[in-house]
């Protein structure tokens, strides 16, 4: 009978891993890949889980899930986040799918709770979370990170839980840390330099799309605050790569700024 392992990549999630975990527990094999905590997180994890890998080098995520697939011992591979839970029916589907092995991966339709509601008008993605080993080359990219794989991907059916920013803390620290990364990768897309109508432009696309076109206005509040919201994290991406692109930069512009005032003290 092919056998399963769970991986949970985490970080500083003490107060949410251990659902996570229990949720994990119809694998044959759960392995937490702590990626720098400094909390509880590994203590509270430990008596849910097989296998504990630590490492504190910098923010990738592909490298992250490229290096911890290496511990797996079992025939099929399901990547989970600590704030995502698999509620009985997924747990059933997939236990049926690896005994099938009709396909060698398989995306996961995700239930996204935002604020503590469930928001009709986001886009449900599918994660491409469920591998054979043998199937799974490597995983690319920094950020927003894609499986390589060989052979045919299928679909699940049922949702792969989300429960995403469960209060604006949790949100802006996310923001903060993400932001770096897409501006990054919007200098290796070589985006054109940001110019003060630019940014305008971004805010506004950002609330046609999320506000009026997707429909967040119907979800109430919560699709306020998400529509909102996701404009700042545009503008804040944005100027992101409008102060990595700037020549000279801040820093060097503030050390100019200290160095005239000094040489005109001391003349």
């Amino acid at each position: 009978m092919p056998t399963l392992s769970i991986i949970v990549i985490a970080k500083d999630v003490a107060d949410e891993i251990v659902p996570t975990l229990k949720t994990c527990r119809f694998a044959d094999e759960v392995i937490l890949f702590d990626t720098g905590s400094s909390d509880n997180t590994i203590k509270v994890s430990r008596p849910f889980v097989d296998k504990i890998a630590q490492v504190s080098y910098s923010v990738n995520f592909s490298r992250w899930r490229n290096e911890s697939a290496k511990l797996v011992k079992s025939d099929w591979i399901l990547y989970i986040d600590s704030d995502e839970r698999i509620d009985k029916r997924l747990q059933r589907e997939i236990l049926s799918i690896i005994n099938k092995g009709e396909h060698d991966s398989y995306t996961i339709p995700r239930y996204e709770v935002f604020m503590g509601k469930h928001l009709d008008h986001w886009p449900h993605p599918r994660v491409h979370r469920l591998f054979k080993k043998e199937s799974l080359i490597r995983w690319r990219g920094k950020v927003h990170e894609q499986p390589q794989v060989k052979g045919t991907v299928g679909q699940i059916r049922h949702q792969l839980v989300h429960l995403s920013h469960k209060n604006i803390d949790e949100k802006v620290l996310n923001t903060l840390s993400w932001s770096h990364l897409e501006a990054e990768n919007l200098i290796k897309a070589k985006h054109p330099p940001m110019k003060g109508w630019r940014f305008f432009r971004v805010i506004l696309t950002e609330f046609w799309t999320r506000f009026v076109k997707q429909g967040l206005w119907k979800d109430g509040t919560e699709g306020s605050i998400e529509t909102i919201y996701q404009m700042f994290s545009v503008f804040l991406t944005y100027v992101r790569f409008w102060e990595k692109q700037r020549n000279p930069s801040l820093k060097q512009t503030y050390d100019q700024i200290d160095k005239d005032v000094l040489k005109e003290i001391n003349s």
